[in-house]
């Protein structure tokens, strides 16, 4: 092997060079290895809710549709596609995210469920459905394979809430309904509900809201979040592009509650049961335990005085494997 430079081993020592060279290769390894085999995401928000929590750290295999180049979204080889039903990373369209946020040092990627794939005729029902006595509505998401003259259906059915929705930290989604949506191999929790959503004029005049639905062009998906209440995704910005898709998300490795969106309410389990109806702090304990949300407190104070003092780590997450 060929020796350092005499005037570097005279200034820094031979030694000390090369450690330091070890760790910067070892460094540069482990990103190669991050960006093209498995990466670690966190979650930020509800969209996936209560399949993915915020505060939700996965691991998501790269490596389970195509080969991609190291430190770049080159496609190499492409091996397999997504499946219907799959949870994947991917960047987002031309519209969904303005052109700065999809650059950069921090670029900002989506985590959805694939509803639609190539080819398929995707029709979105608004079905009224009877729940603890209130009338409420539910996109029912019907799909026309290619090459079939027949709508198959999602079929969802009520579920009950449980603890399933005490430790979301989002006071909004715990106002909606809890159910199971039947893809093909496997059910999940879907939270539905809203009506908000279908009474507005973009999902009315929709083509994915009509009679005769609309068609997913090849080579692209259809992508949509568990938390239809709140979830910006194929329904308002279309479909993804195939190469836009980075991943499969394989499995959660760690998960903190911070609460920073419930921590006006007493109890966890009071808000997941009776939403906008559970317990409140009063203004003074609010203060002490979540601290001045009007002030121009800085990140850092707020995170050792309040934030880690009322955080929680959900163990029972550690090693939930994603479908």
């Amino acid at each position: 092997m060929k020796k350092l430079p005499t005037w570097i081993q005279e200034i820094f020592g031979e030694e000390s060079v090369d450690s330091t060279l070890s760790f910067f290769f070892i460094v540069l390894l482990v990103l190669a290895f991050k960006s093209s085999v498995l990466d670690a995401n966190n979650i930020p928000s509800g969209s996936m809710l209560p399949t993915l929590k915020i505060g939700d750290f996965l691991f998501v295999n790269k490596m389970r549709y195509s080969l991609r180049l190291p430190f770049t979204d080159t496609e190499l080889k492409r091996y397999d596609d997504p499946q219907r039903g799959d949870i994947v990373t991917f960047i987002p369209p031309d519209g969904a995210v303005s052109p700065e946020e999809k650059e950069g040092w921090f670029p900002k990627r989506f985590v959805k469920r694939v509803i639609g794939l190539p080819g398929d005729r995707i029709r979105i029902v608004k079905v009224s459905h009877k729940r603890e006595g209130f009338s409420i509505d539910y996109g029912k998401i019907e799909y026309m394979e290619k090459g079939k003259t027949e709508f198959s259906a999602y079929d969802f059915k009520d579920a009950e809430k449980g603890n399933l929705l005490d430790d979301l930290d989002d006071d909004a989604a715990v106002q909606f309904y809890l159910f199971k949506e039947k893809k093909p191999d496997f059910e999940h929790y879907v939270i539905e509900g809203d009506s908000h959503p279908y009474a507005h004029q973009q999902f009315k005049d929709g083509e994915c809201f009509q009679a005769t639905g609309c068609v997913i062009p090849d080579n692209h998906y259809m992508m949509v979040g568990d938390n239809r209440t709140n979830s910006s995704d194929s329904r308002f910005w279309g479909f993804v592009p195939r190469e836009n898709i980075l991943g499969k998300a394989a499995l959660i490795y760690f998960s903190i509650n911070w609460k920073d969106h419930v921590c006006a309410y007493k109890s966890a389990e009071d808000l997941g049961m009776n939403g906008r109806f559970a317990q409140k702090y009063d203004q003074e304990e609010f203060r002490s335990k979540c601290g001045d949300i009007d002030s121009n407190m800085n990140w850092f104070k707020s995170t050792v005085f309040y934030r880690i003092p009322r955080m929680q780590v959900r163990w029972y997450r550690i090693g939930t494997v994603l479908e």
